[in-house]
């Protein structure tokens, strides 16, 4: 248990390399997407038990969630690893309705 709290720890602190390679792996399937890491992490103020939540934000956002779950585990495989990742789906007007009245900071990736 002890080494899974470190390794969660190691990929919180890595968390920019991380969402590139979210980036790069997202745009295979979404050539037009914008990749933010938003929250705890971002305002860095995450505790060991956080993980990284990351924003995609494209026109061909999927709304179906077997589509969203296909594009996440491909993610996961290309990290490689154990990395505490929550993977958020929308298009830029699902955005401006939900995700902009909450996010008060969030830094781009791609």
């Amino acid at each position: 248990m002890l080494n899974w709290g470190v390794e969660r720890v190691r990929a919180i602190k890595e968390w920019r390399a991380i969402a590139e390679r979210i980036c790069e792996e997202v745009r295979r399937y979404l050539p037009d997407a914008k990749v933010y890491v938003f929250g705890s992490v971002a305002r860095g103020d995450w505790a060991a038990d956080s993980d990284i939540d990351v924003l995609i934000i494209s026109e061909r956002a999927p709304d179906d969630a077997l589509e969203r779950a296909r594009i996440a585990v491909a993610v996961k495989e290309a990290l490689g690893r154990l990395a505490p990742v929550e993977l958020h789906f929308a298009t830029p007007k699902q955005y401006a309705e939900w995700y902009a009245k909450f996010i008060d900071v969030s830094v781009k990736i791609c």
